[in-house]
């Protein structure tokens, strides 16, 4: 008895999932002209959208634990992308899904799929640093050089929750590097050398961590000499 009432919750929240993308694409408890002309309707997927949000995150926690686990293993890693899509099924605005369930397709060889996944995701939630930068990481891949830039400068931005700044300024000097653009590249390690700056005066870091944080800053401003050097060169000639 108790396995069909949870089959029966999870069928009814799925239902509701789809219902609402049916209606506005966006999660339950947005509101919008479906409030006025259904509220009836509106407010049963008000009252499930937290359940059905709630239902996200347990699914993904356990999902994203098989997923440290299994890493490395194709096989059982491609059994998961099911399960990150039934996640951003159910709720939209949940990043990590889109983000992870596109790092194992691309793993997989999967790229076209992990970019359709990601550009799903973007659409959704279209101020997330996060899902621009992995965007980004894929066209890299894929040699999609202006696009890969594109998707960084995008990225830088928003503030991101899963990458650092610092690791989103390195991928796009990397595109510009590739471009020969020389000036973009030199400013974005510019730019990280002054955030990594920034981090020093956070109080977590240890002394050591500080250490490796102050080396990270004079290797980045040794690369922004090089490349400016480098751009005086070129301009000479």
């Amino acid at each position: 008895m108790k396995k069909i009432l949870l089959l029966s919750l999870v069928l009814l929240l799925l239902a509701a999932a789809l219902l609402q993308w049916g209606l506005d694409s966006t999660p339950a408890g947005s509101g919008g002209e479906e409030t006025r002309v259904l509220p009836a309707a509106s407010s049963l997927l008000d009252f499930l959208g937290g359940a059905r949000q709630y239902l996200a995150f347990t699914f993904f926690i356990k999902t994203d634990k098989l997923h440290h686990a299994y890493y490395g293993a194709s096989a059982q890693e491609a059994e998961l992308v099911p399960y990150f899509k039934l996640v951003a099924l159910m709720d939209p605005n949940y990043v990590s899904a889109y983000y992870v369930g596109a790092e194992i397709m691309g793993a997989l060889g999967k790229r076209e799929e992990a970019i359709a996944f990601t550009l799903q995701g973007i659409d959704a939630n279209p101020e997330s640093a996060d899902l621009y930068y992995s965007l980004g990481d894929f066209y890299l891949q894929e040699k999609r050089y202006e696009d890969a830039k594109a998707a960084f400068e995008e990225a830088l931005k928003y503030e991101p929750d899963l990458v650092s700044r610092s690791m989103m300024l390195t991928a796009f000097a990397v595109s510009c590097s590739v471009l020969g653009d020389e000036d973009g590249q030199r400013r974005a390690l510019m730019d990280k050398a002054i955030y990594d700056q920034v981090r020093l005066y956070d109080e977590q870091y240890t002394y050591e961590e500080g250490k490796r944080i102050l080396t990270a800053i004079n290797a980045t401003l040794d690369a922004a000499m090089d490349v400016g050097q480098q751009a005086e060169e070129d301009g000479g000639n």
